[in-house]
C-alpha cells in the first residue's frame, strides 16, 4: 500500500534502520509535546475559549501496557529497569503514531496506554477521510494487534472511529494553558473503543452515517447501533484516493520535503510561537529540553501519588457551561497542588466528563509528604468543585501511590510526558467505583502518616481490570471536632519486640529524672534523629519507664503533621490528657469532670475560659465577659499554669511528646513559658525538615538552649544491633552472613531501613526460612563457610514454649544482592532530596552515583558531559553546604571519617551548641566568607562522598542501562591506569606478575616497560638508595678486616653468645618435645643470629640517618586504593559486560581483600567471580586456565584461613593441576617426588643463575609465584595433621616450594621459601634442617640491597625468625628480633605489618614476666591500631589488656572497655574472619565470667568460643586461644561437679578429647604445654587423683622453665602452694580485687613482684566423693587419657 502525503508527512518514510530523518529543531523539541491543532492554532484568542470544527476520531487502546509496566515495576534487579521499558514502550507505540503520522493524522493526546488521533477536515470531505482512518486502523492491526515482548507478555490494540462536530476548548492561565476535545464525536469515539475486542475496529454510529458505505464492509453488533468493520474493498483506484485525501488535507501544513515525518518538528525559530508552546508544556519537560538533556533521561520507575480527579456534568450543560466550569476547576485545582509541588499531566473529556491526571512525585517535585499533600489536596478540590462549579452532578476523587512508568512515550517527532502502571489504572477505577467521595489505596493510607480516624474502610467493589487492589478508604478530611484529644502514644512494653540499640538514651532519661526530683527545677531533654532512628519506640519506651503509680505521672502523645496547623493543639491535648477528660464524649462528661478536678484550684467564674480549649459549655461569667481576645488568652494560659502548679505538688509529671517538629508555634510559646515557671519534665524526639536542623520557631530554639535543656542527637545503629533487629523482625534467630552484609550496608544504621529492605525482600520471595537443627556442624562447604554458627543474643535466651522450632533465615538460591532495587519508600525518600536540586547539581549528583558512594574529583570531572573545573568546583561547594557530600581531601581520609563515625555511632552526641529558628537570618557578610571558604576547599579536595549513601543508590538508578554503560566505560578506562598496589608496596599487582600472565591484558592495562620500572623502582630515593648501599658495604668490608673505626657508632645492646639462652638438653621423656641440637649446629646458630641482629641494627641506624633524605617513602595506601579504584573497577567492568576485565579484577579484589585480611569480602568477589566465570560460555568466555587457578587458589587460602581445612586441601589441588604442578596422592608418589625435588634443589644450589631478561619471563614468573603460594599453603595444612604420612607431604611441598623460588631467582622469595622449610622441619622436630635453613636464609639475607624491597624482606626475615623463636620459647631472642622488626615498619611504614610484630613481641615479653615493657608495646599497639583504624590491630590490643587482667593482675582498659569493644564488633566482616583472634576473645570472656560465677554471661561467649574451635589453625594465636577455651571448659566442669553431678560426665569426656588436642597443638607452640599441663593437673585434681595431679603440675613446671614460660611459672608456683605444699589456706587476691584491677599507666616502672601474688586460685570443688565416684565411674577409663 502506497504511503499517503499529509500535514508534515512524507511518504519514503520506513521502518527502523531504513529511516532517513531530519534533524529536529529546537523549536520542533517543544513542538514534539504538543499537537498540530495547537501548533497551528490561534494564539490571539483569550482563554477560556471555544473553536469548533468537523473532524474524524481515532481510537487506539493497547492492553497489555500495565501488565508489561508491574513486569518490570516488580523486578528488584537493577538490570531490568526503566531503560527496558521506555524502549519496549517506545519501540511499539512509536511505530502506531508513526502509522497515524503517516496516513495523515494529528495525534491529540496519549492517555497512559491510549492513543486519541484527529483528521481535521471539512464536513463535505469527511467520508473520504473515514476512509482513510479505516485504512490506517486496518495498517495498525496488521502489525500490532498481536505483538510479543521480550518479556514474555502480549499487546494488542482495540480501535474505536468517530466522526462528526467537535470543539477544541482551550483553559489556563498565563502560565499553564491545556486543550481538550468535547463534542458528541468525543464521546462516541471512547463508546465504539469500549465495544471493541482485541484485533477489532468498531464505527461509532454517526461515523457509520457519514462513511462511505460502498468502500467498507461491517457487520452489525447486536443491540448497538455502532458497527464492526470487516474489511475495505478493493474496487477503487487507491491512487487516486490517496491524491484526492491529501487535495483535502492539503490546507494543512503539508511539507514537499521527503526526510521530514512531521513539518511541526523542523519549525524554524519564532519566539512568540515558542513563547505560546511552551505553556503547554510541562515545567519539569521544559527543564530537560532547556538542558539540553535527552529527553531518555525523564524515563524512570518512580514512586509517585496519583490523584484522578473526574467531574461528571449535568446533561443539560452545554459547551460554555462545559469551558467556564473546566476553567474554574483547573484554576482552583492549580492553585492548591501548585505550591505543594503537584502538577497536572492529562486534562480530557468523554461521557459528559471531565477527567484530570494530577501527580504529586514526578521528577524535579518529589516531597518527603507528598501522600498527605495528595490527600489533603483531594480533600480541597473535591470540596470546592461539589459546592461551587456550576452544572456538576457528581465530582470524584482517587487517590493511589506506588511505582509507575513516568516518561515520554510516542514518537520522537510527538511524544508526550506520562505516567503508566497499575496504580494509574487503580486510581481510575476508584474514581469510577466510588464516585462521590475521595478513596485512597491501602498504601496511602499508609504513607500519608495521618491519624486513622481521617479515614472511613469502604466495602469491598469488583473492579474492571483491577486484581486485588487491597482495602480502599474514604479520606474524611481534616476537622477540630475529628481531631480533639486523639494523639495517643502508646506506654506499653512489648517483650517481643523490645526497644534495641538505644539502652544509653534512655539511661539519660532515668538519670535525668532523679535528678529532677531532687533539684525540681524543669528538665526537658530532646531527642534529636533523622526519620527512620526508632525515636517513636523510644519515646514509648520512656513513656513506659516513666511509670510509677502514685509517684510519676505520664501524659504521651504523638503528634502528626497536620497538628502544626491547629493553634493549641498539642498544650489542648496534654491537659486534656492530664485532666483525664480525654476519654470524655459528651460536654455534660467533660465539663463534670472538669469541676471535680479543678474544685478549689480555679475559682467557677474562671471555668468559662476553658470552654473553647476543651469543648466544654460552662456559662460566661461577667468577670470574663469584660475581657477581650488577648485578656482572655493570657488567663487562661496563667490559669492553666496555675492547675499545673498544684497538682504537681502531689506527683511529678512527665510530658512525653513524639514528633515534637509538630508542635503548633502557639503551643511552643505556651511550653517556653510553662518551663520557665513550673517546674515540670518534658521528653521530646523530633526531626526537623530541614538540612539547617533549625527549629520551627524563636520559642522552641530558646527552649532547645535553655540551660536545663538535654539535647541529644540520636546515632545510627550500629552494626551489631542491626543484625539483631533484622532477626527480631523476622522472627528468626539467625540470618545468613550474605544477609547481613545486605542490610548493614544499605541500612546505614537506619532502622527504618532495614524494614522497608528485608519487607521488599520478602515480598519478592527472596527470603528463605528453615528450621534450626541443633547440630549445625557440617562437612567443608565452600557455601557454608560464612554461614553464622553462633546464634544471635536474643536466641541466647531460653524461648518460653521451649517446644517451638527456632527458625534461620537464608537467600534463595542465584539471587544478587547487590543487584536488588530500592524499595519503593527508600526511593521516594532519596528522590525527594534529589528533586530538591538544580539541573546542574542533579547531574553531579547522578555522575557520581555511577563512581560508587566516594568518588574522585578528577574522575567526575572525566564522566562529566563538557564541564568546566570551574562549573564543577561550583557546584560542588553548593552540595557540600547542603550537606549533599562531604569533603574527604585525600583517599585516606575516607578511613579516617569512617572510623570517627564508626566510634561516634556508640558515643551519645549531646550537644550544647545554640540553634536558631527557621526565618533567623544571619548577617550576609560572612556568610559570602563562608562561601568563598567553601569553593577554595572544594578546590583543593581530590576525594569526596555522599553524606546519605541511599541517596547514591537512589541516583544511581535514575540512569538508563545504555547511559549507565557509557559512565562505566568512561570511568573504567580511567581507573585501569591507577588498578595496582600503592607506591610504598611497589605498585605491582595484589595477584603477582598477574597482568603479564592474561592475553591482551598488558596491552589494555600498561606496557612492559612500565612494569619493569615498576619492579625495580624502590620506596627510597635513588641517593638515598646509593648511600646506604655504599654504607653498608663499608660496614661489611670493615668488618672483614677486623676494623671498627670506619661505622660509626651504633647505640644499641652489644649482643653475645650468653645473651640467648637456647633451650636445656634436659627434657621431660613423655613430653613430645625435639630432639637436642647438635653443639656445633647451635653455636652457629648463635653466632649467625648475633651477626643479623647487628646488621638490623646498622640498617636501622644508617635508614634513619637518611630519613630527612628519603622524600619518596610513604605509608600504605593499599586499603583505599582497593576501595577507591580497584574495587569500582570490577563494578564497572561488570557493568559493561566486559567479562574478562571483570573476572581480572575480581580476582585482584578478591587477592587484595585477603592481603588486607578480610576474608568475608575476598569470599563475596570470588563468589562474584565464580558465578561470572559459570555464566559464560566455555568457548566464548575468554578466561584463561591460568585465571581459572587462582580462583581455585584464593578460595583455598580463604578457607584456609576460616579454618575449613579439608575444603582449602582440596582447592589448593585443584588449582595445583590447572597451573600443571602435580601433587602425588599416594604416599609412594611422595617417596619419589621428594627424591625428584631434592635433586633439583640440589643442582639450584649449584647453578650459576642469569639475571638476563627475556621474552616470556614475567609470564613465567606469575606462574611460578602462584606454585609457590599454592604449595606454601598445602605444605602449611598437611603439617596440622600429625600423621606421619602427612609430614611427609607437607615436607614434600615446603621443598617444592623452595624450588619454585630458586627459579623464580627472587632472593625474596627464595629467603621466604627457606624459612618456611625451616618452620616445617621444625614442626617435623627435624632440627637439623631445621636450624641449617634458618640460617641460610639470614646468610642470604646478606646479600640483598637493603633498599626498598630488599629492607622489606629483611624485616619479614626479622617477624618469621621471632615468631619461631617465641613458639619456642627462646623469648630473649624473640624478644630483640621483635624490636626490630618493629623499628623496620615504623621506617618503611608498614603498620599492618606491625601489628603482628607488636602482638608477637607483646606475647613473648608477657609471657617473660617483663610487664612494663609489655605495657609499653600495648599502648604502641593500641596507638597505630586506632590511628589507622584496623579492627585486627584493635582486637589484639583489647586481647592483650584481657591478658592482664586474667593473668597479671591489673588492667590497662577496664573490662567493660574490653566487652563493649567485642560486642560492638563481633558482627564486623573483617574480624569474625578472624577465628583465632575471635576465639580468643571470646575465651577470655568465658573465664571472665566463669571466676566471678556469672554464668548466665558464660554461656553466650562459651558456646560461641566452642563452635570456632574446629574452624581455627595450629598458629600460636590459636593454641593461645584454644588453651584459654580448655580453661573456661575446667571451670564450667567444676561448677558442674558441684551442681550438677549428671552434667559432670558429659563435660568431662568433652575436656578430654580438647586437652588431648592441645596437647597436639602445641606441638607448633611449645611455649603452651605449661599451661595445658597445669589444666591437665587440675582436672585429676577435681577427680581426686592427686598423684596423676602432681605429677602433670611437675612436668608443667619444668616445661616452664624450658620454655621460658615465666608467666605460668609464678602460677604454677602459687597452684603448687595452694594444692599441695601450703601450711594455711592462701587468699584468691584475684577474686579480692577483681573487677576493679589496678590500672599500670604508660612508663611506670614497677616491680613484677608487685602483681606476682594476684593470681586466681584453681579451687577444688566441693563434693561427696563417694557419690562423684559412682557418677563417673564409667569414665574412670578415660582418665588414662589424661
Amino acid at each position: 500500500m502506497n504511503r499517503l502525503q499529509t500535514p508534515g508527512t512524507v511518504s519514503i518514510i520506513m521502518k527502523d534502520g531504513d529511516k532517513k530523518q531530519a534533524e529536529i529543531s529546537p523549536l520542533g523539541k517543544i513542538a514534539a509535546h504538543v499537537p498540530d491543532l495547537i501548533v497551528y492554532g490561534d494564539f490571539t484568542q483569550e482563554v477560556p475559549c471555544i473553536e469548533s470544527f468537523d473532524g474524524v476520531l481515532l481510537f487506539v487502546d493497547i492492553s497489555g501496557f500495565t501488565a508489561l509496566t508491574e513486569k518490570f515495576s516488580m523486578n528488584t534487579n537493577l538490570d531490568c529497569g526503566a531503560d527496558q521499558l521506555t524502549q519496549t514502550l517506545n519501540h511499539y507505540v512509536g511505530d502506531i503514531v508513526e502509522d497515524v503520522l503517516i496516513f495523515g493524522g494529528d495525534v491529540l493526546k496519549f492517555a497512559g496506554d491510549a492513543i486519541l488521533a484527529l483528521w481535521r477536515v471539512e464536513r463535505c470531505h469527511i467520508h473520504d477521510i473515514i476512509t482513510l482512518a479505516v485504512k490506517c486502523s486496518f495498517s495498525i492491526q496488521q502489525v500490532f494487534s498481536d505483538y510479543d515482548v521480550e518479556v514474555g507478555l502480549e499487546l494488542k490494540v482495540k480501535i474505536g472511529l468517530s466522526a462528526g462536530h467537535i470543539s477544541k476548548v482551550l483553559i489556563g492561565d498565563n502560565r499553564h494553558q491545556y486543550f481538550l476535545v468535547i463534542g458528541r464525536a468525543v464521546d462516541e469515539v471512547r463508546l465504539a473503543q469500549n465495544l471493541a475486542k482485541a484485533s477489532e475496529i468498531i464505527l461509532s454510529p454517526n461515523c457509520w452515517e457519514l462513511c462511505d458505505r460502498n468502500l467498507i464492509e461491517v457487520e452489525k453488533i447486536q443491540g448497538e447501533r455502532a458497527v464492526r468493520v470487516r474489511y475495505i474493498k478493493n474496487d477503487f483506484d487507491n491512487e487516486e484516493f490517496f491524491e484526492r485525501c491529501t487535495a483535502h488535507l492539503y490546507q494543512h501544513h503539508t511539507c514537499e520535503n521527503f526526510e521530514i515525518l512531521r513539518y511541526a518538528s523542523v519549525l524554524a525559530p519564532d519566539e512568540e510561537l515558542e513563547k505560546s508552546l511552551r505553556k503547554y508544556v510541562m515545567r519539569n519537560v521544559l527543564r530537560k529540553i532547556d538542558d539540553n538533556q535527552p529527553l531518555e533521561y525523564l524515563s524512570e520507575l518512580r514512586p509517585v501519588t496519583i490523584v484522578f480527579v473526574n467531574l461528571q456534568f449535568d446533561e443539560t450543560a452545554n459547551a460554555l457551561h462545559l469551558c467556564k466550569a473546566i476553567q474554574d476547576a483547573n484554576a482552583k485545582i492549580t492553585g492548591i497542588i501548585d505550591p505543594l509541588s503537584g502538577k497536572i499531566n492529562k486534562l480530557f473529556m468523554f461521557d459528559k466528563g471531565c477527567t484530570l491526571l494530577c501527580i504529586f512525585g514526578l521528577p524535579g517535585d518529589k516531597q518527603p509528604n507528598e501522600s498527605t499533600h495528595a490527600l489533603d489536596s483531594a480533600h480541597k478540590i473535591h470540596l470546592f468543585c461539589s459546592t461551587s462549579l456550576m452544572k456538576l452532578k457528581i465530582v470524584s476523587v482517587g487517590v493511589t501511590s506506588g511505582p509507575v512508568f513516568c516518561g515520554v512515550v510516542g514518537h520522537r517527532v510527538r511524544h508526550e510526558y506520562t505516567v503508566i502502571g497499575r496504580k494509574v489504572n487503580l486510581a481510575a477505577r476508584m474514581m469510577m467505583y466510588y464516585p462521590g467521595l475521595v478513596s485512597c489505596d491501602a498504601v496511602t493510607y499508609t504513607t500519608c502518616k495521618l491519624p486513622h480516624y481521617f479515614f472511613e474502610e469502604l466495602p469491598f467493589i469488583e473492579m474492571k481490570g483491577v486484581m486485588n487492589p487491597g482495602t480502599v478508604y474514604k479520606y474524611l478530611g481534616f476537622s477540630e471536632k475529628t481531631m480533639i484529644y486523639k494523639a495517643y502514644l502508646t506506654q506499653e512494653q512489648n517483650d517481643h519486640y523490645p526497644l534495641l540499640g538505644r539502652k544509653k538514651e534512655t539511661d539519660i532519661f532515668e538519670n535525668s529524672l532523679k535528678t529532677f526530683k531532687q533539684s525540681r527545677k524543669s528538665q526537658v531533654i530532646m531527642y534529636d534523629g533523622p526519620m527512620g532512628y526508632g525515636k517513636s519506640q523510644l519515646m514509648a519506651e520512656i513513656a513506659f519507664l516513666g511509670q510509677a503509680p502514685g509517684q510519676n505521672r505520664v501524659v504521651a502523645i504523638e503528634l502528626t503533621k497536620i497538628n502544626i496547623w491547629q493553634n493549641f493543639f498539642a498544650v489542648r491535648t496534654l491537659m486534656a490528657m492530664f485532666l483525664g477528660i480525654d476519654t470524655c464524649k459528651t460536654y455534660d462528661a467533660r465539663q463534670y469532670v472538669l469541676v471535680n478536678k479543678l474544685r478549689g484550684i480555679v475559682e467557677d467564674e474562671y471555668l468559662c475560659l476553658l470552654n473553647n480549649l476543651f469543648h466544654v459549655k460552662f456559662p460566661t461569667s461577667e468577670v470574663v465577659s469584660r475581657m477581650d481576645n488577648d485578656e482572655r488568652n493570657t488567663q487562661m494560659e496563667i490559669m492553666l499554669r496555675h492547675i499545673l502548679k498544684q497538682i504537681r505538688d502531689k506527683e511529678v509529671v512527665i510530658f512525653v511528646i513524639d514528633e515534637s517538629q509538630y508542635i503548633d508555634t502557639v503551643s511552643w510559646q505556651f511550653l517556653e513559658k510553662m518551663i520557665r515557671t513550673v517546674p515540670i519534665f518534658v521528653v521530646m524526639s523530633l526531626c526537623p525538615d530541614n538540612r539547617k536542623a533549625r527549629l520551627p520557631c524563636p520559642a522552641a530554639a530558646r527552649i532547645r538552649n535553655h540551660h536545663n535543656t538535654v539535647y541529644i542527637h540520636l546515632r545510627e545503629l550500629p552494626p551489631s544491633v542491626i543484625v539483631q533487629k533484622a532477626c527480631q523482625d523476622l522472627g528468626v534467630v539467625s540470618i545468613a552472613r550474605e544477609l547481613e552484609i545486605f542490610l548493614i550496608q544499605r541500612s546505614h544504621g537506619n532502622p527504618f531501613y532495614c524494614e522497608e529492605l528485608l519487607r521488599n525482600l520478602h515480598f519478592n520471595n527472596v527470603l528463605q526460612f528453615h528450621v534450626l537443627e541443633e547440630d549445625e556442624e557440617k562437612e567443608d562447604e565452600w557455601d557454608n563457610i560464612f554461614t553464622r554458627g553462633v546464634l544471635k543474643a536474643q536466641a541466647s535466651k531460653s524461648p518460653e514454649n521451649k517446644e517451638e522450632d527456632l527458625y534461620i533465615c537464608t537467600i534463595r538460591q542465584n539471587v544478587k544482592l547487590h543487584n536488588i532495587m530500592l524499595p519503593p519508600t527508600l526511593k521516594g525518600i532519596a528522590l525527594a532530596e534529589l528533586d530538591n536540586m538544580t539541573p546542574s547539581e542533579q547531574m553531579v549528583v547522578k555522575c557520581a552515583a555511577v563512581i560508587g558512594v566516594t568518588f574522585e574529583t578528577e574522575l567526575l570531572l572525566h564522566i562529566l558531559p563538557e564541564w568546566t573545573k570551574m562549573k564543577m568546583n561550583q557546584t560542588l561547594a553548593t552540595l557540600v553546604d547542603s550537606r549533599i557530600f562531604q569533603c574527604f581531601g585525600e583517599r585516606k581520609e575516607v578511613h579516617a571519617v569512617k572510623s570517627t563515625q564508626s566510634v561516634s555511632s556508640e558515643e551519645l552526641c549531646i550537644s550544647s551548641q545554640t540553634v536558631k529558628s527557621i526565618g533567623q537570618g544571619s548577617d550576609l557578610g560572612p556568610l559570602v566568607a563562608e562561601r568563598l571558604k567553601q569553593e577554595e576547599m572544594v578546590m583543593h579536595c581530590k576525594v569526596m562522598g555522599f553524606c546519605t549513601p541511599l541517596l547514591q543508590e537512589a541516583a544511581y538508578e535514575l540512569w538508563l542501562k545504555s547511559q549507565k554503560e557509557a559512565l562505566h566505560l568512561k570511568c573504567a578506562s580511567y581507573l585501569q591506569w591507577h588498578a595496582h598496589q600503592c607506591k610504598c608496596c611497589g605498585q605491582g599487582d595484589f595477584i603477582s606478575f598477574h597482568r603479564y600472565a592474561v592475553e591482551g591484558m598488558l596491552h589494555n592495562i600498561d606496557t612492559q616497560e612500565s612494569r619493569m620500572q615498576f619492579l625495580t623502582e624502590s620506596t627510597l630515593n635513588e641517593a638515598a638508595t646509593v648511600l646506604v648501599s655504599e654504607m653498608l658495604m663499608k660496614v661489611e668490608l670493615s668488618r672483614r678486616n677486623g676494623s671498627k673505626d670506619t661505622m660509626p657508632a651504633v647505640h644499641t645492646t652489644e649482643f653475645s653468645k650468653e645473651t640467648f639462652r637456647m633451650p636445656s638438653k634436659e627434657t621431660i621423656p613423655s613430653l613430645p618435645i625435639q630432639r637436642p641440637l647438635v653443639m656445633q649446629d647451635s653455636f652457629r646458630a648463635e653466632d649467625t643470629e648475633i651477626e643479623f641482629l647487628n646488621r638490623m641494627d646498622e640498617i636501622i641506624l644508617l635508614t634513619e640517618m637518611d630519613k630527612k633524605k628519603i622524600k619518596t617513602i610513604s605509608s600504605c595506601e593499599c586499603e583505599e586504593i582497593l576501595e577507591s579504584v580497584i574495587v569500582p573497577l570490577s563494578h564497572h567492568c561488570l557493568a559493561v559486560e566486559d567479562n574478562a576485565w571483570a573476572f581480572y579484577y575480581l580476582l585482584e579484589c578478591a587477592a587484595a581483600y585477603v592481603y588486607l585480611a578480610n576474608n568475608y569480602m575476598a569470599f563475596t568477589y570470588l563468589n562474584t567471580a565464580e558465578t561470572l566465570l559459570k555464566s559464560l560460555d566455555a568457548k566464548e568466555k575468554g578466561i584463561s586456565q591460568f585465571e581459572e587457578s587462582l580462583l581455585y587458589s584464593l578460595k583455598g587460602e580463604v578457607s584456609y584461613n576460616m579454618g575449613q581445612i579439608n575444603l582449602a586441601k582440596k582447592l589448593i589441588k585443584k588449582a595445583l593441576n590447572l597451573l600443571k604442578k602435580g601433587f602425588p596422592l599416594t604416599i609412594i608418589g611422595a617417596f619419589f617426588m621428594s627424591m625428584v625435588e631434592t635433586s633439583k634443589h640440589m643442582s639450584h644450589q649449584k647453578k650459576q643463575f642469569s639475571w638476563q631478561t627475556h621474552t616470556g619471563r614475567e609470564k613465567r614468573l606469575a606462574t611460578l609465584y602462584q606454585q609457590g603460594h599454592c604449595l606454601s599453603l598445602l605444605w602449611q595444612i598437611f603439617s596440622l595433621d600429625l600423621a606421619i604420612s602427612s609430614k611427609k607431604f607437607a615436607r614434600l611441598a615446603a621443598l617444592m616450594k623452595v624450588n619454585c623460588a630458586e627459579e623464580t631467582q627472587d632472593e625474596s622469595q627464595i629467603i621466604s621459601s627457606y624459612m618456611e622449610f625451616s618452620l616445617c622441619c621444625q614442626l617435623m622436630g627435624c632440627q637439623h634442617e631445621w636450624m641449617k635453613y634458618e640460617l641460610m636464609a639470614i646468610k642470604r639475607s646478606s646479600q640483598l640491597r637493603i633498599v626498598g624491597g630488599g629492607l622489606l624482606t629483611i624485616a619479614k626475615l626479622a617477624l618469621s625468625l621471632a615468631y619461631m623463636k617465641l613458639c619456642l620459647g627462646n623469648m630473649a631472642l624473640a624478644i630483640q628480633l621483635g624490636y626490630r622488626a618493629h623499628k623496620l615498619c615504623v621506617l618503611l611504614k608498614k603498620p599492618k605489618l606491625d601489628y603482628i610484630v607488636l602482638s608477637d613481641l607483646f606475647r613473648a615479653l608477657f609471657l617473660n614476666t617483663r610487664f612494663s615493657e609489655a605495657v609499653e608495646v600495648l599502648s604502641w599497639l593500641e596507638e597505630l591500631s586506632f590511628r589507622d583504624d584496623n579492627v585486627i590491630g584493635k582486637a589484639c590490643f583489647i586481647s592483650g589488656c584481657l591478658d592482664l587482667m586474667l593473668y597479671a593482675g591489673f588492667s590497662f582498659k577496664p573490662f567493660k572497655h574490653c566487652l563493649d569493644f567485642i560486642l560492638t564488633n563481633e558482627t564486623n566482616c573483617i574480624l569474625m574472619s578472624q577465628n583465632s583472634i575471635m576465639l580468643d576473645l571470646y575465651s577470655s570472656l568465658a573465664i571472665w565470667f566463669a571466676r566471678l560465677q556469672l554464668w548466665d554471661d558464660f554461656k553466650e561467649p562459651f558456646e560461641k568460643a566452642r563452635r570456632l574451635l574446629r574452624r581455627t589453625s595450629t598458629s600460636f594465636s590459636a593454641n593461645h586461644g584454644f588453651c584459654k577455651f580448655v580453661e573456661s571448659e575446667a571451670l564450667l566442669l567444676r561448677k558442674y561437679i558441684e551442681d550438677s553431678p549428671e552434667k559432670a560426665r558429659e563435660t568431662l569426656g568433652k575436656m578430654a578429647r580438647d586437652l588431648e588436642q592441645a596437647i597436639s597443638q602445641c606441638s607448633t607452640s611449645p611455649v603452651y604445654y605449661p599451661r595445658v599441663y597445669h589444666l591437665k593437673a587440675y582436672v585429676q585434681l577435681m577427680l581426686g587423683y592427686d598423684d596423676y595431679s602432681q605429677m602433670f603440675l611437675e612436668k608443667a613446671i619444668q616445661s616452664s622453665e624450658i620454655y621460658g614460660n615465666h608467666l605460668e611459672l609464678s602460677w604454677l608456683e602459687i597452684t603448687k602452694e595452694w594444692w599441695f605444699t601450703g601450711t594455711a589456706p592462701m587468699e584468691d587476691c584475684w577474686l579480692n580485687t577483681a573487677p576493679d584491677f589496678p590500672v599500670w599507666k604508660t612508663g611506670l616502672a614497677l616491680d613484677k613482684t608487685t602483681y606476682s601474688k594476684t593470681k586466681y586460685l584453681l579451687k577444688v570443688p566441693e563434693f561427696e566423693s563417694d557419690s562423684l565416684f559412682s557418677e563417673l565411674e564409667s569414665e574412670e577409663s578415660k582418665t588414662e587419657q589424661f
